[in-house]
């Protein structure tokens, strides 16, 4: 078993693990890892992590390749009353713009930018923004040019002459990635001006309870682990917003001298969250199993073809017939994932009896009972939870 010594935020000694599961394990990117899973959760600060992973720097260099398939590839963020899609880069841009605040002419920088689809919808809004992007792969250079210029746009390391440059920087879904969130943090603050803001967002594992066991999401943030790390780093945090995107955290910070290293207020009832999501997982595997062998020889579908669908996937294997995803995003319709046809919802097979739902378990029941579709067929549906 892999084992942690110390917190990456506060550095406090950790003990057992919160959770372990045999091999294999499940990626961001729906990908399969030869590795256990295993989760600590620091008991000083609430902050939840995994051990590295085996030659990261090479994972994100080479390995990890987000939104590159399609230049149309966004994630399906929610479907309106109308049931038009809205995607996750024109919500994310919308509360970027909204929280920055951004002065005409400002300078800002994208880290850990990949594709930066995001900055390059804002800039669509406030062409008046100067944009830079920075990123730890040479992989999304092609989709920066043409709107960054060459000399705002780093790889793999910031020059010196980029320190106390930005007005603001933003960080979207990185930090969780990363083996040193402490020092992610530190270089940051060192590109930013006096009074510049951070803008960061990540997961909220409280709110997505599948971000525990994502194995290349290193850190699981709670509000007080995320609070601690700035005020620790010479950050104020301004606002803390976990309501605008479901699942993740949205905060936002000014540059400041010093920093905090005691914990701030709320740990304890965090901690307490993170064992039950452990213990959520224990379970949702035993009833996954008994659904599997009731299921055993029939032809079933999977709704969701993000992270839960394929967890869900991973644990059939070899023991159901999987038909097919059902998924909303007409980006992914038409398409396969992991070998199986992805498809709309309403052309559901009539042959298949059994779905096995692939969404967050604090939203599901709720997802699927607001859809007609499947209102009067005979089906059984089964749940994580």
């Amino acid at each position: 078993m892999t084992d942690i010594a110390s917190c990456r935020v506060c550095g406090s000694a950790l003990g057992e693990p919160a959770y372990c599961a045999a091999a294999p394990a499940l990626t961001s990117i729906m990908t399969t890892l030869d590795s256990e899973t295993v989760v600590h959760v620091c008991p000083r600060c609430s902050h939840a992590q995994c051990p590295n992973m085996p030659d990261i720097q090479a994972f994100y260099d080479t390995e990890y390749r987000i939104s590159l398939e399609a230049d149309d590839h966004d994630q399906l963020f929610a479907v309106d009353a109308q049931g038009q899609p809205l995607y996750r880069t024109d919500h994310q841009a919308a509360i970027s713009l909204r929280m920055l605040d951004l002065s005409p002419g400002a300078l800002i920088l994208d880290y850990g930018a990949a594709k930066s689809d995001t900055l390059r919808k804002m800039v669509g809004q406030r062409p008046d923004i100067v944009p830079h992007v920075f990123d730890v792969s040479s992989d999304y250079a092609f989709a920066w040019d043409g709107w960054v210029a060459p000399d705002h746009q780093a790889t793999y390391t910031i020059d010196a002459g980029w320190h106390g440059r930005f007005d603001a920087v933003m960080s979207h879904f990185a930090i969780e990635h990363v083996a040193e969130p402490m020092a992610f943090l530190a270089q940051i603050r060192a590109v930013l001006k006096p009074g510049g803001r951070l803008l960061l967002s990540m997961p909220d594992v409280q709110g997505n309870p599948g971000d525990m066991i994502v194995i290349d999401h290193l850190n699981h943030f709670t509000a007080p682990s995320i609070r601690h790390a700035l005020e620790a780093s010479g950050f104020a945090v301004d606002v803390l917003n976990d309501t605008d995107f479901p699942g993740a955290f949205f905060v936002s910070a000014t540059a400041c001298n010093g920093g905090a290293t005691e914990p701030v207020p709320g740990v304890a009832e965090a901690v307490g969250r993170n064992d039950e999501i452990c213990r959520f997982w224990e379970k949702a595997h035993g009833l996954l199993k008994q659904a599997r062998d009731r299921a055993a020889g029939q032809r079933c579908a999977i709704y969701g073809a993000g992270f839960y669908g394929s967890w869900i996937a991973q644990q059939l294997e070899g023991t159901v017939e999987i038909a097919a995803f059902l998924d909303l995003n007409p980006n992914l319709q038409g398409r396969e994932h992991l070998g199986v046809p992805v498809l709309n919802p309403a052309a559901l097979d009539e042959g298949v009896r059994t779905i096995f739902v692939g969404l967050n378990p604090l939203k599901a029941r709720a997802i699927i009972e607001g859809m007609p579709l499947f209102r009067g067929r005979d089906l059984e549906f089964v749940w994580l939870d």
